[in-house]
């Protein structure tokens, strides 16, 4: 003890060692203080700033980026990359390099951060690119400020940029947003009488029924089931539906192998708003279903519960297609599960005349030549389209209708 007692005596009137005590007492003490700092800063930014974070493989991201350009958000911004075409859809070639990006709109400091990630990628695999992760920071803001941003873009592409109806395709566990299909009138679906029209207004009165629904207590909920030979306009009624009342498209391949029952439930749930859901050829996937081997990931029941299941989707409309309504399980095709169902046929001569007017205009004489020569005789508007296509610089031999003649030989003779 005594020996402990001098060193301390010694050191402590020594200049050098209590300098060393009091530097270090300070720097514990600024630690401290620092520590405190950015405690209280961080409650602080949390307080007064919102932020939302978004990803190129969600829809909003794209809208953000088309309002960002509308706007002029980043036409001062020095710090800009280059890109081989749009870096979202709807915007120009170029994009603000990787790092924070300050802006000022409608008195509101504002801060987006853009991250890159090389490593990971999203889309097709013909079509990959990089992950993209977007910030956007408000100071003083609310959320739906940003949202409203996102909303405006969304108005923006489509009212200017769309085409037709946006086509998504689930990539993985999120739906890809693969660009749009062109606008098909609802009139070029070739019917014999009015059952077109009938779905349309059917489908336009459930997009606009959500109060009737709740009212009623019921979920909103419809499902269309398109049936009939190939080549009949399936699938150019989706489109041309979805076209008629600007909704989008979100097709589902069922049969895929890695698809499974959650997986389904969950992308049905989360489909994009204002679109219907497309379920193409379903006979061909549960083709085997009684004393069969499953043919993909998802299940008989799986799929029941994700049309009408307790989370099932709302709000969207599912249409199904069909060449042999007759493969169907009754449980798949009943009222709450597909409740319209709708045959498209083959056509008889009065139709296909029509069709050849389109092709021919101002051809009158030689349209009625061409429904003389179909009298009789029904065929699907592809076929009927096929024949138009390969005579189109030929309106005589169009309208003479050989080829289609001779095909319905052979449909007779198979």
């Amino acid at each position: 003890m005594e020996i402990l007692d001098e060193f301390l005596t010694s050191a402590l009137t020594s200049d050098f060692f209590t300098g060393g005590l009091a530097l270090g007492a300070f720097g514990i003490a600024a630690a401290f203080l620092r520590f405190a700092f950015m405690a209280f800063y961080r409650v602080i930014v949390r307080r007064v700033w919102v932020s939302l974070t978004l990803d190129n493989r969600s829809a909003a991201y794209r809208h953000f980026c088309i309002w960002m350009e509308q706007n002029k958000i980043l036409s001062h911004s020095r710090h800009v990359r280059m890109t081989d075409g749009k870096w979202a859809r709807g915007t120009k070639g170029y994009a603000p390099a990787p790092g924070q990006h300050w802006f000022f709109w409608r008195g509101k400091i504002c801060r987006l951060e853009r991250n890159i990630n090389e490593k990971s990628k999203v889309g097709a695999s013909q079509n990959q690119r990089p992950m993209e992760v977007l910030n956007i920071t408000v100071l003083f803001g609310q959320v739906q400020t940003i949202l409203d941003w996102i909303a405006e873009g969304r108005a923006i592409s489509q009212a200017k940029d769309r085409i037709g109806p946006g086509l998504h395709i689930l990539k993985g566990d999120w739906w890809d947003h693969v660009g749009d299909v062109p606008r098909r009138s609802i009139d070029t679906v070739l019917v014999d009488d009015d059952r077109i029209d009938k779905v349309l207004e059917d489908m336009r009165w459930f997009y606009g029924a959500s109060d009737w629904y709740a009212e009623r207590g019921v979920p909103w909920r419809r499902g269309y089931l398109l049936y009939g030979p190939p080549g009949t306009g399936k699938s150019s009624l989706i489109r041309a539906l979805a076209s008629e009342l600007s909704l989008d498209i979100a097709t589902l391949d069922i049969g895929r192998a890695a698809l499974s029952d959650d997986d389904l439930r969950e992308a049905m749930m989360c489909a994009p708003t204002r679109s219907l859901i497309a379920i193409e050829d379903v006979d061909a996937v549960f083709a085997q279903r009684k004393g069969g081997e499953k043919r993909s990931g998802v299940s008989f029941s799986g799929l029941l519960n994700a049309i009408d299941g307790v989370a099932a989707q709302e709000g969207r409309a599912l249409v199904m297609t069909t060449n042999h309504k007759e493969r169907l399980d009754p449980a798949l095709i009943r009222p709450g599960r597909a409740d319209v169902h709708t045959e498209l046929g083959l056509v008889g001569a009065a139709t296909a005349r029509l069709l050849f007017e389109r092709f021919f205009p101002g051809e009158a004489d030689l349209a009625s030549v061409f429904e003389q020569r179909l009298r009789g005789q029904r065929h699907s508007p592809a076929q009927i389209q096929g024949w138009l296509l390969a005579n189109s610089a030929d309106a005589q031999s169009a309208a003479q209708a050989s080829g289609l003649e001779c095909r319905l030989k052979d449909l007779a003779a198979e």
